[in-house]
């Protein structure tokens, strides 16, 4: 599949510096207009997190479902990473357009979930729950 990296084509592709807070340059994003592709697949990732967050019966802390697997002795952040590396699996199997693109959808909302519990390190529950 062209375009996507190696570790689901197994092919070199060309890397790009990492981005995010540490980078060079400016943090303020440009302005984004009704055609901005990326503005509508945030917002497209944005209302699959939420839904799925209402699937795990997740209270007033969206992370409750990811950093339960504390409980069980797994790393959030660890566990979103594994789950990234079953859906890159799926990929290679996977021909449909639309599959492809769900699939994708997947990864991206544990590399989010994966951040957001990264942020949220050893704290075990929203702030409002002040930890119980």
């Amino acid at each position: 599949m062209p375009g996507l990296p190696t570790f689901v084509t197994g092919r070199k592709t060309p890397t790009t510096p990492p981005s995010g807070p540490n980078t060079e340059g400016s943090s303020t994003p440009p302005e984004s207009g009704p055609g901005d592709p990326y503005r509508a697949i945030c917002d497209e990732l944005y209302a699959l997190l939420t839904r799925k967050r209402g699937y795990y019966g997740c209270g007033e802390d969206p992370l409750e479902n990811a950093l339960g697997v504390q409980d069980d002795g797994i790393d959030p952040t660890r566990y979103q990473v594994a789950r990234i590396g079953e859906k890159t699996r799926r990929l290679r199997a996977l021909e449909e357009t639309i599959s492809i693109q769900k699939t994708l959808l997947d990864i991206a909302g544990h590399a989010v979930v994966a951040v957001a519990c990264e942020r949220r390190k050893n704290v075990r529950r929203c702030p409002p729950c002040k930890g119980k």
